[in-house]
């Protein structure tokens, strides 16, 4: 791993450690002036059964949209038949896993540009004019909110 990737690295699991801990100290109430960042990677969940981190082999990829300091949102294919789960950001042995609750579903389009775009709504979901290409998949971004933060 070259210099420069280890100090993104670094810098992707602190603002992580942050986001979380000020989640679970109440510092980031639910409030639409919450600051979103952009989080275009892919990540992993997991439906969560009981207490604790489930097995690796229960995680699946899913590719995110935005994080908050209360949450993060990503897409799916079609609507969740789950509402707990864990989320692991970062790849193992060094994830940070946190349990999450689904908060709100939207039908979007995710066109091939990668704008994220809310069906029914005349503006693009990530902000400016609505999109008049036709190249969309259709999904559904999934909102979930931190719960709090899993050891292992």
């Amino acid at each position: 791993m070259t210099m420069l990737e280890s100090e993104a690295t670094a810098n992707f699991y602190n603002l992580i450690h942050q986001l979380v801990e000020a989640a679970e100290l109440g510092e980031t109430a639910e409030r639409r002036g919450d600051r979103r960042r952009s989080f275009r990677s892919t990540q992993r969940i997991a439906l969560q059964h009981g207490p604790g981190i489930p097995d690796e082999s229960e995680f699946f990829d899913v590719q995110c949209h935005d994080l908050t300091g209360s949450g993060f949102s990503f897409l799916l294919s079609g609507p969740p038949k789950f509402d707990s789960l864990v989320a692991a950001f970062g790849p193992p042995p060094h994830s940070v896993y946190v349990a999450a609750r689904v908060s709100h579903c939207d039908e979007v389009l995710v066109h091939s540009s990668g704008l994220v775009e809310r069906v029914g709504d005349s503006r693009q979901h990530t902000g400016g004019q609505g999109s008049a290409g036709r190249d969309a998949t259709p999904m559904v971004l999934v909102g979930c909110r931190f719960v709090k933060r899993l050891g292992k």
